[in-house]
């Protein structure tokens, strides 16, 4: 134990473990997040948005509107196990909490929207209506939420509600 926190000193596993605990751990924050839309859309009747479908469609040179929900999923996913591990790498320096993941979050929308911008598919988040801004921010914060939690659990040791 660290002298000044109840925190472990060191991380539980290798650093090649805490790589796959992110990955596993970006699974599962997709579909919280994808979870977390749905309940979302009940509420607002904001109609699914296909942004993310396109982006892998650009990517991969698909056709833009071929199983844009298959396409739609690929992206979500993908994008939570590539960029999950970030946050795993976070707590096995020690970055844990709910403000590395309110960090994370960041990191998640600039990736996305590096991604997209990159495809041509997206616009500057800033650039959106307000009420999107909020939306994406409230998943992608959910994302980041779930993932920390499960990697400062699995890779530090640490629980958040003791």
């Amino acid at each position: 134990m660290n002298e000044k926190s109840a925190y472990p000193r060191y991380p539980q596993v290798s650093f090649g473990r805490a790589i796959a605990i992110g990955m596993g751990a970006g699974a599962v924050g997709a579909v919280g997040m994808l979870f977390s839309s749905k309940i979302e859309q009940l509420f607002t009747h904001r109609p699914n948005s296909y942004v993310p479908g396109h982006t892998i469609g650009n990517l991969l040179n698909l056709p833009r509107d071929r199983h844009p929900d298959i396409l739609n999923h690929v992206h979500h996913f993908g994008m939570g196990i590539v960029t999950a591990p970030i946050r795993s790498i976070m707590s096995y320096y020690g970055i844990i909490g709910p403000f590395a993941s309110f960090v994370f979050t960041g990191i998640r929308v600039l990736a996305d929207q590096i991604v997209e911008n990159t495809a041509g598919t997206s616009a500057a988040p800033w650039t959106w209506p307000i009420n999107e801004q909020v939306i994406d921010l409230a998943h992608k914060g959910f994302f980041a939420l779930i993932v920390g939690y499960i990697t400062d659990k699995m890779v530090r040791g640490v629980t958040w509600f003791n």
